[in-house]
């Protein structure tokens, strides 16, 4: 037969199952903490995990069925937290391990924490206007879950940065160890350092972190990442192979330095083999929560409802025929494309690159198939240019007008080079001309008559008898 406890308080909103715990032994009168797991558990010896503690189906039956095994672990413990990115079936064995009972670490090691670079925090927190605002409220102050996540160093609630304690995050040490904040020595306390032109970042993950302890099992596929936001992003080659340097570089200047070394995340992108080339990727590993935050504020995700919204813009995206790499081999094979509609689309984004290439100041790069293939918005036009063509009359017609052969490309190169040396006040001379425009003699015939075409107007227009064309 269960003996039931009596007593054992309600818990309060946000409260970390290891907080009420503490609260209890306060209020039993137990000398040795011991006796308190024994009242709590029976003969299972439950050990004081703060973040994910295991044996909770015994504790729900010696409280009487008043919180249900999956209350403890939803909304009392850190399992939503962490079950949040990985595989459901990965997720079950967690709950299950929490549930029956596990050695202490076993449900770490599943979850993969002892092997991320992400370490946990050293010691446990909390925010002092909550601490005031419970004690009005509640008469006593307690331990916030939200404030115990890995990377969250201010309140959500109030943007305030949080206050570390004493009291080790770790229990390895004190198995048996529950400390009600309470008891907590404030002046011991200190606030934990930030970054101050940081703030906004840890707001944001402060705030994603909370969505995550209030959700369900997430799990976005990463290859889904790679097929949607890195298309809209503009990180994909024609070829479907990942930009990494912009990306990168992007991903870098996104978040602050000092902010991404707090977080332990920084991405080197002189490697090609960090931890945000293996997420883009989509490699069958387990990725710290954090950097699911990170990847999803990065690439524009107002909140972390990632298993929604990335399956969505995915459906979206595959309705419109996109792909990474060919055309979307995903709709009904009696599913007929317009092409006619298709073809009026892609004239529209490949003359506004067309444009985009002439008109850049930088040094000419030549008009060719793969390079207006590259250019284009892989979001707008999501197959390969090059193996559509013949179904995209229009847009192979304007093509053929504008892709330069090579004499093409050089008296362009010969334009854009003499307008260069003009906007810099330098004498134009033939020699000068031709070292602009990386061209060497002999020069093919049409070529040649734009060279002697160029010169000659520069020498009527300047009227220089010093002018010299070689």
């Amino acid at each position: 037969m269960i003996s039931v406890v009596a007593y054992f308080p309600s818990l309060y909103p946000d409260e970390l199952l290891y907080s009420g715990i503490a609260r209890y032994h306060q209020l039993s009168g137990n000398i040795a903490q011991k006796h308190t797991i024994r009242d709590l558990f029976g003969n299972h010896l439950a050990c004081a995990t703060v973040d994910l503690p295991s044996h909770l189906k015994y504790l729900s039956e010696r409280l009487g069925s008043v919180y249900s095994v999956r209350e403890l672990i939803m909304k009392h413990t850190l399992y939503p937290y962490y079950s949040s990115f990985i595989s459901k079936n990965r997720a079950s064995k967690a709950y299950d391990l929490m549930s029956e009972g596990a050695p202490q670490g076993k449900v770490h090691v599943l979850l993969g924490i002892p092997a991320s670079t992400i370490k946990l925090p050293g010691y446990l927190r909390y925010c002092s206007i909550c601490y005031e605002e419970d004690l009005s409220l509640f008469h006593e102050p307690y331990w916030h879950r939200s404030h115990q996540a890995p990377g969250v160093y201010v309140c959500q609630l109030h943007k305030k940065v949080l206050m570390e304690s004493k009291i080790s995050y770790v229990t390895r040490g004190k198995k048996f160890g529950f400390t009600p904040l309470i008891e907590l020595e404030r002046e011991d306390s200190q606030t934990i350092h930030v970054h101050p032109e940081c703030l906004y970042q840890y707001e944001m993950v402060a705030a994603r972190s909370y969505e995550l302890l209030s959700a369900t099992n997430m799990v976005p596929d990463c290859s889904r990442i790679a097929k949607v936001n890195l298309i809209e992003k503009g990180y994909l080659t024609a070829q479907g192979r990942i930009r990494f340097l912009k990306l990168i570089r992007d991903f870098n200047t996104h978040f602050p330095p000092e902010f991404l070394r707090h977080m332990q995340c920084e991405v080197d992108g002189a490697l090609f083999e960090s931890w945000l080339h293996k997420m883009i990727r989509g490699q069958d590993l387990m990725f710290h929560p954090i950097r699911h935050i990170l990847v999803g504020n990065f690439f524009g995700l107002t909140k972390l409802d990632v298993g929604e919204q990335y399956e969505y813009k995915y459906q979206e995206v595959t309705r419109k025929g996109g792909s990474t790499e060919h055309e979307n081999n995903s709709r009904s094979p009696n599913q007929i494309l317009d092409w006619r509609k298709r073809d009026e689309l892609t004239l529209t984004e490949v003359k506004q690159v067309v444009i985009k290439i002439k008109l850049q100041e930088t040094k000419p790069r030549r008009i060719s198939l793969s390079l207006v293939s590259n250019s284009l918005d892989k979001f707008k036009v999501p197959f390969v240019l090059e193996k559509c063509l013949n179904k995209l009359p229009k847009t192979k017609r304007f093509l053929a007008r504008e892709i330069e052969s090579t004499e093409g490309f050089q008296i362009r190169r010969l334009e854009w080079a003499a307008a260069q040396l003009v906007s810099e006040g330098t004498k134009i001379q033939g020699w000068r001309l031709l070292k602009a425009a990386g061209l060497n003699r002999p020069l093919r015939r049409s070529v040649e008559e734009k060279f002697n075409s160029l010169c000659h107007y520069y020498f009527e227009k300047t009227n220089r008898r010093s002018f010299i064309c070689t």
